[in-house]
């Protein structure tokens, strides 16, 4: 009599990829949150890594600071929150008013504004979601 051992194996299953999302927030950026929604709305429809060299030519304000900000995003997922930066893109991308600084100028008299001048300031959230190394 001859006994036959079978090997009772488990199927083989699959890690489904775990994405996760990491927010970025910027606070009292120096320009009008109009000039930066200018920039915003063209780039946050492409990935990530291929609006950074498109924003290193661009030749305005609020490129030099989304360039920044950027990077520095990108930067926060890849080191806490251990994301790949080839599978990122963005989730949503917001720009909000700041805080408002306000002084008189003698000079603009009592048309216009009352002689007042505003200086916006930004506020900006990147949320991006990629896949976990």
């Amino acid at each position: 009599m001859t006994t036959v051992k079978t090997k009772i194996t488990a199927p083989k299953v699959v890690a489904s990829p775990v994405f996760k999302e990491s927010i970025f927030i910027d606070k009292n950026l120096q320009i009008s949150p109009r000039k930066l929604r200018l920039l915003v709305n063209t780039i946050k429809k492409l990935s990530v890594l291929s609006v950074l060299p498109r924003l290193q030519l661009t030749n305005t304000k609020a490129a030099r600071i989304l360039t920044k900000s950027l990077k520095t995003a990108v930067a926060t997922a890849k080191n806490n929150y251990k994301l790949s930066p080839d599978t990122l893109s963005f989730v949503s991308f917001k720009v909000d008013e700041g805080p408002k600084t306000k002084r008189m100028d003698k000079s603009h008299g009592s048309r216009f504004a009352r002689g007042i001048i505003t200086r916006r300031h930004s506020r900006l959230t990147i949320v991006l979601r990629g896949q976990t190394k």
